[in-house]
Formats: C-alpha cells, sequence, structure tokens
C-alpha cells in the first residue's frame, strides 16, 4: 500500500489534465466531481503546483489563517500557486472528496528535482554510517511499495526518483519510530521531498489545449 499522500500526486496530475495528457476519469476519482470543476476554472491563472504536509514539513501556507487550519487539520494539502502574487488556492481534502479554497498569495515552490535527488543520496550515505558506527538492527518487515505511477510523457529522469524515492519511503516508514535514528528520520525527510519532486511539474502548467472534462480513462 503506498505511503504517498494524494497531495502529492496531485502536483502532477492536475497539470497532465489541464494539457490533455490525462483523462478527467484520473483526477475524479481523486478530488470528486466538485472539485475537478472548480480545478477546471483556474488551469489559465496557474503556473506551479506544490503539496503540503506538515507531518514531513514539506510546503508552507499562504494563508489567511481559515485556509491554514483546514490543511493542518487534515494533515495534506495542494498549494495552486497564480503568477505575478496573485492571490493562490489551496486544496484540501474533505471527506471522500476535496474543497478548493481561495488563499492569499503563495510563495513560489523551492523543490527542484536534481537538487532533491542529491538529498535523498546524501541522507541514505549518512543513515548507512550510522547504522555502521552503532550497530543498529531493524527487525520490521518492508511492505512492497505500490504508488500511482507519474502522468504520461512523464520523463525517465522522474520516474527514476519517484521509483527510488518510495522504496526508501517505504522502509524507512516501517520502522517503529522509537527504533529510529535521526539520520534514519532524514532519509524519511528527503524520500518525501524527492517524491514530491519527482511528481510536480518542470515547467509552468499553462497550456493553450482546452481542459478535458472527459472522463475517459488513458
Amino acid at each position: 500500500m503506498t505511503v504517498v499522500p494524494a497531495a502529492f500526486q496531485l502536483t502532477g496530475w492536475i497539470p497532465a489534465w489541464w494539457r490533455g495528457s490525462a483523462g478527467g476519469d484520473d483526477l475524479l476519482e481523486l478530488v470528486g466531481p466538485a472539485a475537478l470543476d472548480a480545478l477546471g476554472a483556474l488551469r489559465t491563472s496557474t503556473v506551479a503546483l506544490t503539496a503540503y504536509c506538515p507531518e514531513l514539513g514539506v510546503g508552507v501556507l499562504p494563508g489567511p489563517a481559515t485556509v491554514n487550519r483546514s490543511a493542518v487539520a487534515t494533515g495534506q494539502a495542494v498549494i495552486l500557486h497564480a503568477a505575478h502574487r496573485a492571490p493562490s488556492h489551496v486544496l484540501v481534502p474533505h471527506g471522500a472528496s476535496w474543497t478548493l479554497l481561495a488563499a492569499d498569495p503563495a510563495r513560489p515552490p523551492d523543490l527542484d528535482l536534481r537538487s532533491a535527488a542529491s538529498d535523498l543520496a546524501q541522507a541514505v550515505v549518512a543513515a548507512e554510517h550510522a547504522i555502521r558506527e552503532t550497530s543498529a538492527r531493524f527487525d520490521a518487515a518492508v511492505p512492497r511499495a505500490s504508488v500511482r505511477p507519474l502522468p504520461p510523457h512523464a520523463d525517465p529522469e522522474r520516474k527514476g526518483l519517484l521509483v527510488r524515492a518510495v522504496r526508501l519511503w517505504t522502509a524507512v516508514a516501517a520502522i517503529p519510530v522509537a527504533q529510529r535514528t535521526s539520520e534514519v528520520d532524514q532519509v524519511l525527510t528527503a524520500a518525501a521531498r524527492a517524491t514530491l519532486a519527482a511528481y510536480m511539474e518542470p515547467q509552468p502548467v499553462h497550456s493553450s489545449l482546452p481542459a478535458r472534462h472527459s472522463r475517459r480513462r488513458v
């Protein structure tokens, strides 16, 4: 079972739907029909998407306080960044669906794919060294990693990073918190950030293609 929050996955699948490379069904099963309709109207004003997950130390909420409280209470959110310091939007889970909330201008995403990959590699090396030094042993069974794939046409670099990051994330998450060292916890944080970097679109999400509301699987 996947450990990846749905908010991470949406940072890649929403732009793919806007571009026309993914069908409406791919989003419908994640966000619900009301949010899907609301997202369609934001295609031309959104320049980037990122995710918020306080448990993993990922993302910064833009405000106001009412929006921030909703995101904190649910434990995850998607931030839709608008251009030129315009008001942003925050997508938060609400039961089986998601709700889109108007928000203050949001800080631009600061997560780079290659930097995230480098940080993950360095965290793994540090953890391996710490484990050898302390002779720590972990006996937790690691579940099989499962994750929603990247949208169609994602490049191999992003796909490769996603596979590596999710495998490490799944392995560390299986270790009881009391048994983890600080270096192992750093692997979890780096793996989460690398996973988000893999899902996030590397370019602005504007497209000249109309958003496809067709509920066709691809």
